[in-house]
């Protein structure tokens, strides 16, 4: 569990790598899924106010890491954001590539929550370090 200090992206990758234990291809999908998934909860959502807790569970099998994060839920506000990619009209806009590259990184991701309540959003994530779709049958 994790607060809303940034520097707690940091602490997550950390033990995110430690995790991961495998080849540096593996190593860099757990980790870059982990940071990117924190900030986005510390960034969108109640997470990133004082008090705020992001939970980060990575369940290990043979040849996956299924990693969930669990925020807090939406900030109060007329509408309530829920993950999705962003359409990108400006190629070299700052920001907003989060889901982008989790969706490169990622066998499968989704999310589920309830309106204005805590949201996890779930990947899963090859161990072996093979990129998505590259596996020879």
């Amino acid at each position: 569990m994790l607060g809303p200090d940034p520097h707690h992206v940091g602490l997550a990758r950390r033990w995110a790598d430690r995790i991961a234990r495998g080849t540096d291809s593996a190593s860099f999908a757990l980790i870059t899924a982990v940071s990117e998934l924190v900030t986005n909860a510390q960034r969108h959502t109640r997470s990133g106010d004082p008090g705020g807790t992001t939970t980060v569970v990575v369940e290990r099998r043979p040849f996956a890491f299924v990693l969930t994060v669990t925020d807090n839920g939406p900030r109060p506000g007329p509408t309530i954001p829920v993950p999705r990619i962003e359409d990108r009209h400006e190629p070299l806009a700052v920001g907003g590539y989060g889901l982008r590259m989790l969706d490169t990184l990622a066998a499968y991701w989704d999310w589920s929550g309830t309106a204005g309540g805590p949201l996890t959003v779930r990947a899963l994530l090859d161990r072996t370090g093979e990129p998505p779709g590259t596996a020879v049958p």
